[in-house]
């Protein structure tokens, strides 16, 4: 499903610079508000954030470089279609960055992210029975960069919000369902490293989760591209 209307935008402050504008759609990628393939416009950006469309083409001048959005000759600005090949690009660099985040973080941090931790996934968890996927990757994404802030590297948080912003999109393409069965598992298996206080541990069940939640996401591309697919 490609839906064109864009979320609620809430604006926070009475000017809307391009730097605000930035990070809030920087924000709504990460969260997954928008899905492989999603049209946007200058237009309608600018009447959702009740601004001009100056801010709006800085902002996503910014994101187009990150190539977190695409804008196509004469045409719409998109969020860009999943591939398989988008995947294999973003999958391994994830891998890397998060796992090495998640053991920074048990040693920066130990033991003290659990509770935060504890109270976010039970949080996530709310939306399953609903299958509120836009509530559930809200909250997913909360539980992630609380861990990785605790790594105490910003420049690793910077590269790994370039990843998501590029990846999260595709998590829409699959039913909340598929994707909660494993990562209930694998965020207590994660807070559980931090209660050991195993860096180790926590590296693996986050790489662990990526991969799981990847799975599905492959399987519906495949299946979208098949030969005889619609």
């Amino acid at each position: 499903m490609r839906g064109d209307n864009l979320p609620q935008f809430t604006a926070r402050r009475p000017i809307l610079d391009a730097e605000y504008i930035y990070t809030e759609l920087k924000q709504m990628l990460m969260m997954g508000e928008f899905v492989p393939g999603q049209r946007l416009t200058l237009p309608q950006l600018a009447e959702g954030f009740g601004t001009s469309q100056m801010p709006i083409r800085e902002a996503t001048n910014r994101l187009i470089s990150a190539r977190a959005l695409q804008s196509p000759p004469r045409r719409s600005l998109c969020v860009p279609e999943a591939t398989v090949d988008l995947m294999d690009s973003l999958l391994p660099v994830r891998l890397l960055l998060e796992g090495e985040a998640a053991r920074l973080a048990v040693i920066t941090k130990g033991s003290s992210l659990v509770r935060k931790l504890e109270a976010i996934n039970t949080e996530m968890q709310a939306h399953v029975p609903a299958e509120n996927i836009k509530g559930y990757l809200k909250f997913n994404q909360k539980f992630h960069f609380q861990i990785y802030r605790g790594s105490g590297n910003s420049d690793l948080v910077d590269l790994i919000e370039l990843m998501w912003m590029r990846y999260a999109p595709m998590l829409n393409i699959v039913r909340s369902g598929v994707l909660t069965k494993s990562g209930d598992q694998r965020h207590v298996e994660i807070i559980e490293a931090f209660r050991a206080e195993d860096p180790e541990a926590a590296a693996a069940a986050m790489r662990a989760d990526i991969q799981d939640a990847a799975r599905p996401i492959r399987q519906v591309i495949l299946e979208n591209t098949a030969p005889n697919s619609r």
